[in-house]
């Protein structure tokens, strides 16, 4: 027996026996590294050609080199070809605002050319007539076109072709027209020459007040001063500047009444 077992059952030590197990960590098996993509093509053809060599296939080197490339067709993924993608064609469309444009184009152009070429043509007359400057037509009609109402709502007195009224109110025109002459007299009274048109016009003497302004349109309708009733003289004069005595006047219609 062991000398130190011997010496223990002798001083009754209690022997305390012991396994210790050693365990060795599993080893990792390495994944073999993927040959790189460049190298798959070379290793493929030793392939076949050890394939060839252990087969002593009699195949001349031309036809071996060929089926190896084949081969090695067969097991190298070959990347897929972007494929191009084409276009859209834009479809012609006819525009509603181009077509507008198109046609007044055209228009413009035939107005230019009938303006210099055919001067005549209707079209060139149209618009020469449209775009022209217009010039106002002088009003030449006769005193005996117009149909003059009386100035005022009171009796009004002729002799001699001058009318006379002494009431206390509003004074009109006795037609449309306008003040060609506004003066005032030493008596603070004013005269209106009324122009009704180139061969008839209207005078009156002895308004104390003045609605309207030279250069004004004055219409029958709306007083043109105002009277504080005393008398007042209204004549009429013609074409050659005379004046108008060949008329007679209606109160009870307050219109002017011409003689043929």
């Amino acid at each position: 027996m062991n000398e130190e077992n011997i010496y223990s059952e002798m001083l009754e030590i209690p022997v305390n026996t012991y396994n210790i197990t050693y365990t060795t960590p599993a080893k990792r098996k390495r994944k073999k590294k993927d040959a790189p993509k460049e190298n798959v093509k070379e290793l493929a053809i030793e392939k076949a050609n050890r394939e060839f060599e252990e087969q002593n296939l009699s195949v001349p080197a031309e036809e071996s080199a060929v089926a190896a490339d084949e081969a090695v067709a067969e097991e190298v993924p070959q990347a897929e070809e972007p494929v191009a993608q084409s276009k859209p064609k834009r479809k012609f469309k006819v525009s509603v605002i181009g077509v507008q444009l198109a046609a007044v184009v055209l228009l413009l152009g035939v107005i230019v050319f009938s303006n210099l070429f055919m001067e005549q043509s209707g079209i060139a007359v149209f618009f020469n007539s449209i775009f022209a400057p217009q010039t106002e037509q002088a009003d030449n009609r006769a005193y005996n076109s117009f149909t003059p109402a009386l100035p005022t709502d009171g009796d009004v007195t002729l002799a001699d072709g001058v009318m006379s009224f002494a009431v206390k109110g509003s004074v009109y025109s006795p037609c449309d027209g306008e003040i060609t002459s506004l003066t005032q007299g030493e008596d603070g009274k004013y005269v209106f020459e009324i122009t009704h048109s180139t061969k008839f016009k209207t005078v009156i003497k002895g308004v104390d007040y003045a609605y309207q302004e030279l250069g004004s349109t004055v219409y029958g309708n709306i007083p043109l001063g105002y009277s504080l009733g005393e008398n007042i003289e209204l004549c009429f004069y013609g074409e050659d500047g005379q004046m108008i005595t060949s008329y007679t006047v209606d109160n009870e219609t307050d219109t002017v009444i011409w003689e043929v």
